[in-house]
């Protein structure tokens, strides 16, 4: 009982937060600026085309939750609680965003990400093994992307008073 009492909390912080304008507004700002840089970098992974080949409601999805922690920071922010906390509730939201967008799209083959495994030490056989598992299983590691972003949400909710 008390798990669910504490879940029924966080949900009314989170109606609390959504519930104002101007949350609501950074939030329909964020989730286009999101999609918007999710665009981007799937386009041009694809020569300008914006191929996905994860499902479009998993890209949904995962700038939805992306666009709720960059709300929460806000609110973090506009509440005057701790600044660096509200940072570290935004960068969560858009760092995987950028990873669901380099997966979703199979950017993995983009000369930055196979140069950067090439100064870690990775053969050819590694970049093409690496390459090979990314696109496989992309829908499974956007799946936890998404996961991720609504445990934050979940978590930054209990932190916040």
């Amino acid at each position: 009982m008390p798990e669910s009492r504490r879940a029924a909390g966080r949900l009314r912080k989170l109606r609390k937060i959504f519930t104002k304008p101007q949350y609501t507004a950074v939030f329909i700002i964020a989730i286009l600026v999101y999609y918007s840089l999710f665009y981007y970098i799937i386009t041009k992974s694809n020569y300008g085309l914006f191929l996905v080949s994860a499902p479009i409601y998993a890209v949904y999805l995962l700038t939805l939750t992306s666009g709720i922690l960059a709300t929460i920071s806000a609110y973090v922010i506009a509440s005057r609680l701790k600044y660096s906390e509200a940072l570290e509730y935004g960068a969560s939201g858009s760092i995987t965003l950028l990873a669901g967008g380099v997966i979703a799209s199979c950017a993995c083959q983009v000369p930055i990400f196979v140069s950067l495994l090439y100064i870690l030490g990775a053969s050819v056989a590694d970049v093409t093994l690496v390459t090979f598992y990314i696109a496989s299983y992309q829908i499974y590691i956007i799946a936890a992307l998404i996961l991720a972003n609504m445990a934050l949400v979940y978590h930054y909710l209990g932190k916040i008073s």
